[in-house]
């Protein structure tokens, strides 16, 4: 039998901190705002949007920056206080009418209204029932809405996470669960008898230069992030070993490091 290795799981203020390294790290966020501006386009004029887990709003901005259609009605749902400052920031920014709920969505979440397109941005990860929680915000739709869920494909920081959580004995439960996937929620939403359409986008992660001398604290906040752990505290062997599994998960394309993970977008049309 092997003994679990005691680790500090992550608290709010230390997750938005890593985030912040995972995002600048990745070619996932230009592909999301693609698919966005595209379904916006066929939604009909002053249309309402339900952000589910909006974060920073980083998502949001990047959409209107864009040139996406501005919905009538924008209401984002965020419980981590860390994101709300500047999750408030980029609404007053883009200029459009938003109200901002500080608390954690819920399967029996009291939506009010309607809803034109509800959006899931890499927030299902944080839902004790990501489908049904996915289904409450389908039945918020008016006829003809999209549900639009963002989430992790089962590569990349999916097969890591479920490799090393086995091994760890956390301090308190995680906040995130990043053994979900696609594929986990694709097949909850099938067996709530929902019918879910999956496409991908080619989003990896640049890793260029975060194994050199010098860049340990960027690669150990990076690794943190994915795992959900204050990494540097992290003893040997262990450490080493994910390192080297991360490592060597990656391959070298016109002098650039690639971690692949290929980003999912769950569609659900009402």
């Amino acid at each position: 039998m092997i003994d679990c290795i005691p680790v500090r799981t992550l608290d709010a203020a230390r997750y938005a901190q890593t985030f912040a390294v995972f995002v600048a790290r990745s070619f996932e966020y230009p592909a999301m705002t693609g698919r966005l501006v595209g379904v916006a386009a066929d939604l009909p004029d002053g249309f309402a949007c339900l952000d589910i887990g909006a974060g920073t709003g980083k998502v949001i901005g990047d959409w209107l920056a864009a040139g996406g259609r501005r919905p009538g009605r924008y209401v984002a749902i965020e419980p981590n206080p860390d994101h709300v400052t500047a999750l408030r920031e980029t609404v007053a920014a883009c200029d459009i009418e938003a109200d901002v709920i500080v608390e954690p969505f819920h399967h029996r979440f009291a939506i009010e209204g309607e809803y034109d397109l509800a959006l899931f941005s890499h927030s299902v990860y944080w839902l004790g029932d990501p489908a049904a929680c996915v289904r409450r915000a389908y039945d918020a739709l008016r006829p003809g809405g999209w549900v639009v869920a963002f989430v992790q494909g089962p590569f990349g920081v999916h097969p890591m996470a479920r490799l090393y959580e086995p091994l760890f004995e956390r301090d308190r439960p995680r906040g995130p669960n990043h053994e979900l996937s696609s594929h986990e929620l694709v097949r909850d939403l099938r067996a709530a008898g929902l019918d879910p359409r999956v496409d991908f986008d080619p989003t990896p992660l640049d890793l260029t230069g975060l194994f050199d001398a010098g860049a340990e604290r960027e690669r150990d906040e990076f690794i943190s992030f994915c795992l959900q752990i204050e990494f540097a505290e992290l003893a040997e062997p262990i450490k080493s070993d994910v390192i080297a599994y991360l490592r060597a998960a990656c391959v070298e394309e016109a002098q650039r490091l690639l971690w692949y993970e290929p980003n999912a977008t769950v569609w659900l049309r009402r």
